[in-house]
């Protein structure tokens, strides 16, 4: 068993992930099969607003989101996001949205 300060889940069915604190090698390593089993041939949605950390094995864990069409859309991406996608120069692999209210964020009020 590893310990990691991050993870992310499968839900609205499979089309969303929501991932959250660092996504680091230890949660692609515990996360990584859930997030397979849901790949069905449609972009995912990932939901990064809680996310503080990536690094490579967590890119890779996004860039599975997307097909060969089209990339996942990254919603609410931070900076610590934005600039490990932009360093590696995947920009154009990968859709980013703001977050909109909506049940995974809690409410009316985000």
């Amino acid at each position: 068993m590893s310990i990691s300060s991050g993870g992310a889940t499968v839900e609205d069915g499979g089309s969303t992930w929501v991932a959250w604190g660092e996504i680091d090698v230890a949660v692609a390593h515990d996360v990584g099969e859930e997030l397979k089993a849901s790949l069905d041939g449609h972009p995912k949605t990932i939901d990064l607003r809680r996310v503080t950390f990536l690094d490579s094995s967590g890119l890779r864990l996004l860039l599975l989101g997307g097909t060969d069409e089209k990339g996942p859309l990254l919603v609410g991406a931070p900076d610590a996001v934005r600039d490990v996608i932009a360093l590696t120069g995947l920009e154009h692999t990968v859709r980013f949205a703001e977050p909109e209210s909506s049940p995974a964020s809690g409410d009316d009020d985000a």
